[in-house]
């Protein structure tokens, strides 16, 4: 198709040439020429442009095989992810050469280690967390301790301050059997400005031959500037075989 676009251009081209000469001939000369194309023009019939063609050789295009020609442009367009990442062909290959690299024992030694270390940071925001929100100048603490289990068996302890409810709490199994081991709970922590104030705790729980028990103690305490710590005791009271209760400072 080529070839005969070029041979159609170049008829059209003789034939505008040759009629652009004749006008300018008649300008000059103020004659009318009559051009007789059909004796001094070749005419090249279309079929014939058509058969040569056909039968021009065909022409050669050097072209490399589909798989040559896409090879190299997908290695320019695409690249390894993983390779990049991670340094090998896969994350997994990676993960696994990582591990090869570690025998068990160096593992749990590094796990524990971690383990310390996030403990650690749980304390340190605890204690900041406590400085913030209670600072030492109003803060006050009530704590718990349970030394009765022949004589009661606790199931909740509520406290007032100044006649409001600031602590209700029941106890669990758990919790129960950590404090008959010693352990001290902390049952309420706040801010009090400086002066006077009243604190009622009310026990309640079971007494000796299995009758409900409740019991209340106040205290009357000076709140200064720092820390202020008051425990409730509950301790067994081996003479009357009764439970006794009491609120103590901490100086």
């Amino acid at each position: 198709m080529n070839a005969i676009n070029h041979k159609l251009a170049r008829f059209f081209t003789a034939l505008m040439l040759i009629s652009l000469c004749g006008m300018a001939w008649a300008a000059e000369t103020d004659e009318t020429i009559d051009l007789d194309l059909g004796e001094d023009l070749e005419f090249i019939e279309i079929d014939e442009i058509l058969d040569e063609d056909e039968n021009a050789p065909a022409e050669t295009v050097s072209a490399k095989p589909k798989a040559e020609m896409t090879a190299p442009e997908e290695e320019s367009e695409f690249v390894d992810l993983n390779q990049i990442l991670y340094g090998s062909e896969s994350p997994d290959a990676a993960a696994e050469g990582t591990v090869a690299k570690k025998d068990p024992a160096t593992m749990q030694q590094e796990m524990q280690q971690l383990k310390e270390k996030i403990l650690q940071v749980n304390r340190d925001l605890f204690i900041l967390e406590e400085d913030l929100l209670f600072p030492s100048s109003t803060q006050v603490n009530v704590f718990v301790s349970f030394d009765a289990l022949e004589y009661f068996q606790l199931d909740g302890v509520t406290l007032k301050l100044n006649d409001r409810p600031i602590s209700n709490h029941l106890y669990t199994e758990r919790e129960l059997k950590a404090m008959n081991r010693g352990a001290v709970q902390r049952l309420f922590t706040g801010n009090l400005p400086v002066g006077e104030h009243e604190l009622v705790a009310v026990v309640t729980g079971v007494g000796p031959e299995g009758r409900d028990y409740k019991r209340a103690v106040s205290m009357a305490f000076e709140k200064s500037s720092g820390t202020k710590y008051i425990e409730l005791k509950i301790e067994g009271d081996d003479l009357r075989k009764q439970p006794g209760f009491r609120l103590k400072q901490w100086e």
